[in-house]
């Protein structure tokens, strides 16, 4: 049973990523309020691991004005339908020029659901081949880089991996044993 009734839902913004609704609630006590949610469709994380490395992308992050070291990761907003290891496959190649030889699911997350209910699929990708990256606009100076994992934890751990995601998608895979 809901805590909350919807009374009303409008479209506030909707853009090729993401719509922004606004709805008009009734708690269970019988106040009303409003409730802003983010949809946007679920995407992937890839967690490209070979040799004791770790592969990375570096880009940089408009809404922090610069750029920030993170695991590959992205959706196919066009077609959200699409079978998340495809996606998976998809972006790591996109991101990274690396086709995976092997990817395993790791897990399923909530990205941030107080606002919203996107999630996103983790990947381990191994035994990968090198080939080009097919960058988006949107991704212009993306670099990839590779580095020792425990390079990868440290940067976590001294705050300077600060993405929510790919600290969750690391955090996964070395708890079920895949690092």
């Amino acid at each position: 049973m809901s805590e909350i009734k919807t009374l009303s839902t409008q479209e506030i913004y909707r853009n090729q990523w993401m719509r922004l609704k606004e709805d008009r609630i009734e708690r269970a006590d019988g106040s009303q309020g409003v409730y802003s949610v983010i949809e946007k469709p679920d995407f992937a994380v890839i967690v490209p691991v070979m040799n004791g490395k770790i592969w990375t992308v570096e880009q940089y992050r408009y809404p922090l004005g610069k750029r920030t070291l993170e695991l590959p990761q992205g959706s196919w907003e066009l077609t959200p339908d699409a079978d998340p290891v495809e996606v998976a496959r998809g972006e790591l190649a996109e991101e990274t020029g690396l086709v995976a030889g092997k990817i395993t699911e790791i897990g399923y997350q909530k990205l941030a659901q107080g606002y919203s209910s996107q999630g996103y699929h983790i990947w381990l990708a191994t035994d990968f081949s090198q080939g080009e990256q097919q960058l988006d606009a949107e991704e212009q100076g993306l670099r990839c880089r590779e580095m020792p994992l425990e390079e990868f934890a440290s940067l976590i751990a001294e705050g300077k991996i600060s993405d929510a995601t790919s600290v969750t998608a690391f955090l996964l895979a070395k708890l079920k044993g895949y690092l």
